[in-house]
């Protein structure tokens, strides 16, 4: 009994030792409401797509120091804050998924239509059609040195199929004080036989981004391997940068079989035209997708951007080490 005792005294100085956030910073609650005004606000000085891109950059900047006055927090409290929780990024990872769950919320009550985020939600990692990522699913990346990537990573197993297809998509959450948003997502997809397919893709925009990877009718995916590498293009280190990825998802979609014998290279053609039309016609890849043919071990780019210098819709097939 009186171990019991002291045990349960123990998980209540624990429980009330829990860091807390300095004062002179923002609190968790309050950073909330800021962050879901603030991603309100920029939806509204985006609405009127007639503006150009300076009016734009000025709506945005205006509509942001409005939320601020609204919250009566001045631009370098809101940015010393940023400062902290950088330092404590569990804590604003889990400020954000509120963030984004309310937002969802409020979409729906709008009667907003679910798109392939939603959709493909319920999918379990089996079936033709099947969420098959299994890692973290919310991740904040900031452009400083360890910071500002994030490593993917799926080994396949026996229930991945010849002529499999992938989409990888998530949602992207940019705050920016200045400087150009650039976040690169590279897929590299090894095949049995050695063969690989890789995407290289810049994200700029706020919301919904999918990521397709062709689809390799002679081989079976043995790992997909690649990054999301938030890009620092004006080197301004002290400029408030975040960018929060939330719902990452990898949904797999087997290849239907013919129902009376295999197909024709003519039906194959038809087939593929026809599935792209479906996964790409309402809701195209974030504009600088590239499958890029690479014929060396090294199939991932450094962390520095890389130029491409062969574009290539077909695998490629590895040379092999003496």
């Amino acid at each position: 009994m009186k171990n019991s005792l002291t045990i349960v005294l123990l998980v209540i100085a624990i429980m009330g030792c829990k860091p807390t956030v300095p004062k002179q910073f923002i609190q968790p609650g309050d950073l909330e409401d800021i962050l879901y005004d603030y991603h309100v606000a920029q939806a509204m000085a985006n609405e009127d797509r007639s503006r150009s891109s300076e009016e734009n950059n000025y709506n945005r900047s205006a509509y942001f120091l409005a939320v601020l006055k609204k919250h009566g927090v001045t631009e370098a409290e809101f940015d010393s804050s940023l400062v902290y929780y950088y330092s404590h990024a569990e804590r604003l990872k889990g400020i954000y998924q509120d963030v984004r769950e309310r937002l969802n919320d409020d979409a729906k009550a709008l009667g907003a239509s679910v798109g392939d985020i939603g959709k493909y939600s319920t999918y379990s990692t089996t079936g033709d059609t099947a969420n098959v990522w299994q890692n973290e699913t919310d991740v904040l990346l900031t452009p400083k040195p360890t910071g500002n990537r994030f490593d993917i990573y799926v080994k396949a197993d026996t229930s991945y199929h010849k002529g499999d297809y992938f989409l990888f998509q998530f949602m992207s959450d940019f705050i920016y004080q200045s400087g150009s948003r650039d976040a690169i997502v590279c897929l590299v997809a090894k095949y049995d036989g050695d063969s690989i397919i890789q995407t290289v893709t810049h994200i700029a925009m706020t919301g919904e981004s999918k990521v397709h990877l062709p689809q390799n009718r002679e081989g079976t995916l043995q790992e997909l391997r690649g990054f999301i590498y938030l890009n620092n293009n004006d080197r301004d280190m002290e400029a408030r940068k975040l960018l929060f990825i939330s719902q990452i998802q990898l949904i797999r979609f087997h290849q239907k079989q013919p129902k009376n014998g295999p197909q024709t290279n003519e039906e194959i053609k038809k087939d593929s035209m026809s599935r792209a039309v479906d996964d790409r016609g309402s809701n195209p890849d974030t504009t600088g997708r590239r499958a890029i043919q690479r014929e060396s071990g090294a199939i991932l780019p450094t962390r520095e951007r890389t130029p491409i210098h062969r574009v290539d819709q077909q695998p490629a097939k590895l040379k092999k080490q003496p």
